[in-house]
């Protein structure tokens, strides 16, 4: 079940369909049917899991009242049809996490060379017929390819999570692996997305792993691929990140559209924090009623595109903000305290399954804190889910851990066959 969590959100999420002006991914419809079955086997969920969707419930029923005494409630019925579903798939990513072991962690490094090849693979059928994807020609005329995703930022969210799991393995030619994949990426779809999350990685293995000989030889080979399209052609290579960058530090002022759009995110997020007086508007209820006036989207609304990315915030952690409120940044300080902690942790484990299955839990969790901040398109993205799976797998190892966390130097740790508890072989 595993594997297909991790197809399902990182291929299959990019398809969907509309139904009543919402959309279906075909991601939701498949781990759903296959969640159900796979859950009938066994109806008993683990307690961590049963707490989470106890508080979760809670929560939900206050976000009902806040939405309904909110200052806009038009998107009431799209909270009501959304979070059932919302709240099942928690319950199956959560299940997943937990009853995976270090083997079928493992085994995510050749599903995910095989999501990377079905990706690499549409966008080559785009370059050859590129009739069969209108919707992305404005694309293919800056040499960016998209094959099944909507457009390159997709194909950065989608499958930089794969990307991950192959260069935090332990065997070297899988991380040389994972260095061609990236360059792919780089080569065929560039995005300023992309470029934000291979930053954010450098300064992850270099701040929070403290990998500094693998990061410096990745950083130079990165600064060597960007000197080359400089040098190869420097408006179509290096100029669109650099003028998306400076746009944003110009804040409204700038007529860049993504720039507007990312700051048009943060001051939403601030707008409805303070007219919510911290509460939030209620989960998927963000571009409801009056939309914020903010200085972005006055700007935006010059150019016909007032509408543009209200109702996901243009990242999500500026969605959960407007939503959730001051709740949600807390949250955030929890995940990013919880993660470093858990990396720490990471450190005294050896080499073996069972510790590439805590450096891809790990590593997901990374890839949902730097996506939170670049990306948006709310909960049922696929990066989103697979760190819900991420989440309950590293907690899992991390309380059979906390006990001996003293000992961690002086004995070595190895899993079990079955990869659910931690054994101290020095005992």
């Amino acid at each position: 079940m595993l594997q297909l969590w991790l197809v399902a959100n990182s291929v299959l999420w990019s398809l969907s369909v509309n139904l009543g002006g919402m959309k279906l991914g075909l991601h939701i419809v498949v781990l759903i049917l296959a969640g159900i079955v796979w859950l009938g086997k066994n109806w008993r969920i683990g307690l961590a899991s049963a707490d989470f969707l106890l508080f979760f419930f809670a929560y939900v029923l206050f976000s009902l009242l806040v939405a309904i005494s909110g200052s806009c409630n038009d998107h009431f019925q799209k909270s009501l049809a959304t979070i059932p579903v919302l709240w099942l798939l928690f319950l199956i990513g959560l299940e997943v996490g937990r009853k995976a072991n270090a083997l079928a962690w493992l085994k995510l490094q050749r599903t995910a060379l095989w999501c990377l090849g079905i990706g690499f693979s549409t966008m080559f059928v785009e370059l050859l017929h590129p009739a069969w994807f209108p919707l992305q020609a404005d694309y293919r005329s800056e040499g960016k390819l998209s094959g099944m995703f909507s457009e390159p930022s997709g194909v950065a969210s989608s499958l930089f999570p794969c990307v991950v799991i192959l260069l935090v393995a332990e065997g070297k030619k899988t991380r040389r692996k994972g260095m061609l994949a990236l360059l792919a990426l780089v080569l065929l779809s560039r995005s300023s997305t992309l470029i934000a999350l291979i930053v954010a990685f450098f300064l992850y293995r270099l701040v929070v792993q403290g990998r500094l000989r693998q990061t410096a030889a990745f950083v130079l080979g990165f600064v060597l691929l960007i000197g080359l399209g400089a040098a190869v052609n420097f408006s179509r290579f290096v100029l669109p990140t650099i003028e998306r960058v400076a746009g944003v530090a110009a804040g409204s002022e700038t007529e860049n559209i993504s720039s507007l759009v990312y700051v048009q995110g943060w001051q939403d997020a601030l707008f409805n924090l303070r007219r919510t007086h911290g509460l939030g508007l209620g989960i998927n209820m963000m571009g409801c009623g009056e939309l914020p006036d903010v200085s972005a989207r006055r700007a935006l609304t010059l150019v016909g595109l007032r509408e543009l990315n209200a109702e996901d915030g243009s990242f999500l952690f500026a969605k959960v903000v407007s939503e959730v409120g001051l709740a949600g940044i807390a949250f955030y300080i929890f995940v990013l305290g919880w993660w470093v902690r858990l990396e720490r942790k990471l450190r005294y484990l050896k080499d073996d399954p069972f510790r590439f299955a805590v450096s891809a839990q790990s590593a997901l969790i990374f890839c949902f804190v730097a996506l939170s901040f670049t990306r948006g398109s709310g909960y049922f993205n696929g990066w989103f889910l697979l760190a819900v799976a991420a989440f309950s797998g590293a907690t899992n190892w991390k309380r059979g851990l906390s006990n001996q966390s003293s000992r961690l130097r002086a004995f070595p740790l190895t899993v079990s066959p079955i990869g659910d508890q931690v054994e101290n072989s020095g005992e």
